[in-house]
């Protein structure tokens, strides 16, 4: 070996023993940031207590025992709510955040009357019976302060207008025969509400596929 490849040999290894010469890190995966996981925190403690609302009342869930579901101080729950009323209404808004999508699709008066009755009723339905959907039927927006209840009252009021105005057109253009559109909805979100009551995972039928039959008995009774 000659004097210059000696040199060099014994250079890396003083520039090693110093730190100056590493191994290739693999890059390190980055940690969620703080914000995401104070809203998965967030929405964890939603979730837990929409499903205590829904099981145990309102009145009878305490923030004590929403934190001990969660795993948490009752102090660390602060961190991310106020008080139980701004858990409920949070919950409540959550149980139809997506349903505005569905309103408006409702207005394409290119897609027959009755696919869209049965779209409202299948994707409503599936809302009704998830966590938050459910807190919302089973809980409402009695226990809230007179402004937040209005807002969760005013979103239904949205829901019964939209299905009116789908029974209206029907009736308009030939296809649904004359009837009351206030029935017509009452009866639909009488029906509605009442599934996730009784509803279990276990049933034989899906959520969508109740909403399904369902429509074939309504339909079948305004049809023209």
């Amino acid at each position: 070996m000659s004097e210059v490849d000696t040199k060099q040999i014994e250079t890396s290894k003083d520039l090693s023993s110093h730190g100056v010469l590493t191994k290739t890190r693999q890059p390190r995966k980055r940690r969620p940031s703080t914000d995401a996981r104070h809203e998965d925190k967030r929405l964890l403690i939603l979730m837990t207590a929409a499903e205590l609302f829904s099981t145990l009342g309102y009145e009878a869930t305490s923030l004590d025992l929403i934190a001990e579901h969660v795993g948490i101080h009752k102090a660390t729950l602060y961190h991310y709510i106020s008080n139980k009323e701004s858990i409920l209404y949070d919950c409540l808004q959550l149980s139809f955040k997506d349903l505005d999508e569905i309103i408006e699709e409702m207005k394409d008066k290119d897609v027959c009357v009755f696919v869209r009755l049965r779209k409202f009723s299948r994707l409503l339905a599936v809302a009704q019976n998830n966590v938050f959907g459910r807190c919302l039927v089973l809980v409402g927006a009695r226990p809230l302060d007179i402004g937040s209840g209005q807002q969760i009252k005013s979103f239904q009021r949205r829901l019964d207008l939209t299905v009116r105005e789908l029974i209206q057109e029907g009736i308009a253009d030939g296809k649904i025969k004359p009837c009351s559109p206030g029935m017509f909805s009452a009866m639909l979100f009488g029906a509605l509400n009442w599934v996730p009551r009784w509803y279990k995972e276990d049933h034989e039928l899906n959520v969508s596929e109740i909403a399904d039959a369902f429509m074939d008995t309504f339909i079948d009774g305004i049809r023209a």
